[in-house]
């Protein structure tokens, strides 16, 4: 099966990330239009019943899962990797919406944005553990999610530990006197 979800731009700011992401026109719009997939989301981490989920009817993403788009899905997959990489802040939120003047199949999921990297990790690896879902393949092994949330973890810690590049041009030019130089996870959407 081709690509459930296609994350088509990103946006990075100072406070949120957003992308923009297609269904697949043979894909499957909404979690009761594929129940298999959406159980196999569920087993993978059940934790995401317990998000609060503002906006739609009821207080948590429970209320939802049973009848939301795939990509209301996806945001909370993404928020549920981030807060358990242990790094995203004890609240970790989203939001997800149709774009206005689309195919009904493109929407915008804005995530909080507590580390560019961790973000933008979790979306893509929320979009991988979506396709696995959702694709069915038998051949596919069952995603990690706590080896997942563990390896973003890793990844921001070593890019934060590496040294600045130009450090030591700058060094050479002052040596040469030159004047140049948010607990699991209350998470929210709205």
């Amino acid at each position: 099966m081709p690509e459930i979800l296609d994350i088509q731009k990103v946006s990075v700011g100072p406070r949120y990330v957003t992308a923009r992401v297609r269904v697949a026109d043979d894909a499957p719009l909404t979690t009761d239009q594929d129940l298999i997939g959406t159980t196999r989301i569920y087993n993978l981490m059940p934790e995401i019943c317990d998000h609060v989920c503002l906006g739609d009817e009821g207080s948590t993403f429970k209320d939802a899962m049973p009848s939301t788009e795939l990509p209301h899905l996806f945001e909370h997959v993404a928020v549920e990797l981030m807060a358990r990489s242990g790094i995203g802040g004890d609240i970790s939120c989203g939001r997800t919406r149709e774009v206005e003047d689309g195919d009904g199949r493109t929407f915008e999921v804005q995530l909080d944005c507590p580390d560019d990297v961790l973000t933008i990790g979790a979306l893509s690896s929320a979009e991988w553990m979506m396709q696995w879902a959702f694709a069915n393949d038998p051949d596919e092994p069952e995603p990690n999610v706590d080896a997942t949330a563990q390896g973003l973890a890793q990844l921001v810690a070593s890019l934060s530990e590496q040294p600045e590049e130009s450090s030591g041009t700058e060094e050479a030019e002052s040596e040469a006197g030159s004047d140049e130089a948010e607990d699991m996870t209350n998470t929210e959407d709205e």
